[in-house]
């Protein structure tokens, strides 16, 4: 029965509708971008339906392949993954569930693309029992995505085991990444060559046991493959296949036949040193890879900075050398253990260690300290990895059996991330200047105490402030102030105002001499009163060059009162032996002369003796008189203009009896020059009889004494020079204080009552001169005045 139009329209209208949805649905599918499939786990994994995707991903049109219709999609499974695609499908069929699996599948241009399947098992429409469905998705450039970086990945770890590993020399370091270059890229040989003008030696060289290159072996650029590095603008190269590359014809090929070469050029320092290169006899089946020229290029950036930093360390270590001491570095890991990663040669000296011993550990150099410095030095390097402070330390170290030297170190310390603590230092020898040091601060201790306990006051001053910088208690105990009191006084708080005329005399004689003094003034005491110093001193310099004054100040009241209680005696027993000596000395003069009659021989014997002691007893306290007037600025100086010639002239005339009679002759050795002097003309001429007398008295019988004359800044020296015993050393201190004698036994053999030099130093300073006293060059004595003379 036929059914009505009404529903034969509603029929084609579900069929219209049906096919409107097919073909959508088949229009979405087919622009997705994966294929979808369903397939018959058969021999030939029989496909029910497939999208049209597959024509991309094989080359085949989808209707090809359904139903094994041209071919099986088996068939475009790679060989080696089919295996994997069949166990999958089976064991997700055994355990009721899906898979996903990466295999590759033949495009018909014969290359293979990656794909991903994602499957299950589905129950089929009646037809066929069991089918199974899915998705297929080309992830070939998800793959080869992944697989580069997985060889950058693996060339990366390659290239930090190469950098990371522990290699002691750098020959090890270099064939280390030659040997896991090569065996990464799969060639035969790997060659670091240094290549100097046209020659090419292969410095370092990993291969196999029979290569035909060994290590140190020179060639002409020429005939090496990395002669093609040097010949263009090109600095690396890489021939999978030689004979297929345009080098099959090059000369080097024909010289060294090659199926592959990989080469890159090495600078060090910004210079060509020579090149990288790989090597096999046999071609390689793919060309060499991005992952491949990475790692060439990196280990050839590491072997430039490992050749830069060994060349760098190597002339660092020859400056090094040359060091006095020890560079180093001093590392502590967190566990305690200690070492020397770099030192210079010189700490074998010290330590006894070679720089590869310290490398390795560095508790020989402690057990080599000084087992009673060694508690410090240990202290002090926990105290600088604690505080990061800077490391100083002073010890000894064992230089033979029971001998030690003393060592200076000094080291900057910074914190590594792994928590050890590494220092950058110096070392050196100072054994020589710690016992220096040592004996210059016992020398320093027995000078101190000396300064302390010094019974003349001494003081250091600056120059320019005058200010007090040390001083020691004899100074302060007579002022009647406390030493923190006297620091804090200025000179002019101790020197009255009246004697400035001779303070800037003294500064002036210690700026053009160097020393001032001796000269006597007054101290204000604390409480006002005054007493009397006498004062010396010398310019010098603290370490920093700052000029100041060392000054020697004795405190003279008690000498003084003494001076002063002997001049009293000698003028009272001078004046009280002078009346009856003078009667004495007479009378015994008429006795000599004859004038009571004759006496007997014996009688006049004993008279001239007499007559002569009472003599020199005259003579004495005639001195005696002088020397109390000198002193005491009682003797009248009469000043006036006079020419020097004529003084010395007569000086000498009136030493011509005494000098005949102990036969040594006065000579003038020189024209005396026309130069004018105000002084005191006798009192010069006494002066110069006083020193002709003593050298004339001194002098061997038949020698000479000499009077010259030589002016300088504006003074007239007059030397008198006699070839005698000349003055012993120790007695050159003494020699112009009164009654001092070079031989003061009853002995002695020469007659005086030692004041002539005394009163000769007087005389001259009151003439506004000086004499003094040197040796002769060849024996003898030499003494000098020095007087002003008028400048016109």
């Amino acid at each position: 029965m036929y059914g009505t139009h009404s529903d034969i329209t509603e029929e084609v209208t579900a069929q219209l509708a049906l096919k409107a949805s097919h073909n959508e649905l088949a229009s979405l599918i087919n622009g997705m971008p994966a294929i979808t499939y369903r397939c018959l786990p058969d021999a030939h994994w029989t496909m029910l339906y497939m999208s049209g995707q597959i024509k991309q991903i094989s080359g085949h049109h989808a209707d090809e392949i359904i139903a094994n219709a041209r071919t099986g999609y088996a068939e475009l499974i790679h060989p080696e993954d089919l295996q994997q695609f069949k166990e999958a499908a089976l064991s997700a069929i055994q355990l009721g569930n899906g898979w996903c699996l990466e295999y590759r599948l033949r495009h018909q241009d014969g290359n293979y693309r990656w794909v991903e399947d994602r499957g299950k098992q589905v129950n089929d429409d009646g037809l066929h029992s069991l089918a199974l469905e899915g998705f297929i998705v080309d992830i070939t450039r998800e793959h080869e995505a992944r697989t580069r970086m997985e060889k950058h990945h693996s060339a990366l770890l390659l290239l930090n085991d190469i950098a990371y590993k522990p290699e002691e020399t750098l020959d090890a370091k270099i064939n280390n990444a030659l040997t896991k270059a090569r065996q990464y890229l799969g060639m035969d040989l790997a060659i670091l060559s240094q290549v100097d003008g046209e020659v090419y030696t292969a410095r370092w060289l990993a291969g196999e046991a029979d290569a035909a290159v060994c290590a140190g072996q020179n060639f002409g650029l020429g005939q090496t493959w990395c002669q093609l590095l040097f010949s263009g603008e090109i600095n690396e190269l890489f021939i999978p296949d030689v004979l297929e590359s345009e080098f099959h014809a090059h000369p080097c090929h024909l010289a060294s036949t090659l199926g592959a070469y990989a080469g890159i050029v090495i600078e060090v320092e910004g210079q060509v040193f020579g090149t990288l290169n790989f090597s096999s006899s046999c071609n390689r089946q793919e060309s060499f890879d991005e992952s491949e020229m990475l790692l060439v290029r990196l280990v050839a950036r590491w072997l430039s900075d490992t050749l830069a930093n060994s060349m760098h360390n190597e002339r660092l270590t020859k400056l090094m050398a040359q060091l006095p001491g020890v560079t180093y570095q001093f590392r502590r890991l967190a566990d305690g253990r200690t070492f020397f990663p770099y030192s210079s040669p010189q700490i074998e000296k010290i330590y006894g260690l070679t720089p590869e011993q310290a490398q390795q550990d560095a508790s020989d150099a402690f057990e080599a300290i000084h087992p009673d410095d060694l508690e410090a030095v240990v202290a002090s390097v926990e105290h600088s990895a604690d505080t990061l402070g800077d490391w100083h330390a002073t010890y000894r170290v064992r230089a033979g059996q029971d001998a030690y030297r003393w060592i200076s170190g000094q080291a900057r310390p910074e914190r590594l991330s792994d928590g050890s603590v590494l220092w950058h230092g110096y070392l050196h020898d100072i054994h020589e200047q710690e016992l220096a040091r040592q004996a210059l601060q016992r020398n320093e201790a027995r000078l101190r105490g000396l300064f302390e306990f010094a019974p003349i006051g001494i003081a250091l001053n600056d120059l320019e402030t005058g200010q007090f910088i040390d001083l020691n208690d004899a100074l302060t105990l007579p002022s009647g102030y406390t030493r923190e009191e006297f620091v804090e006084l200025s000179y002019w708080h101790l020197t009255p105002k009246e004697y400035k005329p001779k303070e800037e005399q003294a500064l002036l004689s210690l700026q053009t001499k160097g020393r001032y003094g001796p000269f006597e003034k007054e101290y204000i005491r604390k409480d006002g009163s005054r007493y009397p110093v006498r004062l010396q001193g010398m310019l010098s310099q603290d370490p920093d060059g700052r000029p100041v004054i060392w000054s020697l100040v004795e405190d003279i009241t008690e000498r003084r009162r003494l001076d002063k209680m002997k001049d009293q005696f000698i003028a009272t027993v001078s004046h009280e032996l002078r009346t009856p000596l003078t009667s004495i000395n007479g009378s015994l003069g008429l006795l000599a002369g004859g004038a009571v009659g004759p006496l007997p021989e014996k009688a006049i014997s004993l008279v001239k003796t007499a007559h002569r002691n009472t003599h020199r007893l005259a003579t004495l306290i005639n001195d005696l008189l002088d020397m109390e007037k000198l002193v005491a600025g009682k003797m009248q100086m009469t000043l006036s203009r006079q020419l020097l010639a004529p003084l010395i002239a007569e000086a000498v005339e009136s030493m011509a009896g005494y000098s005949e009679q102990h036969k040594v002759h006065i000579q003038i050795t020189e024209d005396l020059p026309a130069i004018l002097l105000n002084i005191d003309g006798p009192r010069l001429i006494q002066a110069l009889t006083n020193l002709l007398s003593n050298a004339v008295k001194f002098s061997p019988k038949g020698e000479s004494v000499e009077l010259s004359t030589s002016l300088s800044d504006g003074d007239i020296q007059i030397f008198i020079r006699d070839h005698g015993p000349g003055v012993a050393p120790i007695f050159h201190t003494q020699l112009f204080q009164r009654f001092s004698q070079a031989d003061s036994s009853d002995t002695r053999k020469m007659p005086g009552t030692g004041l002539g030099l005394a009163i000769t130093r007087e005389i001259c300073r009151q003439l506004g001169g000086e004499v003094d006293y040197r040796d002769a060059a060849d024996g003898g004595a030499v003494f000098c005045i020095s007087l002003p003379v008028i400048v016109d």
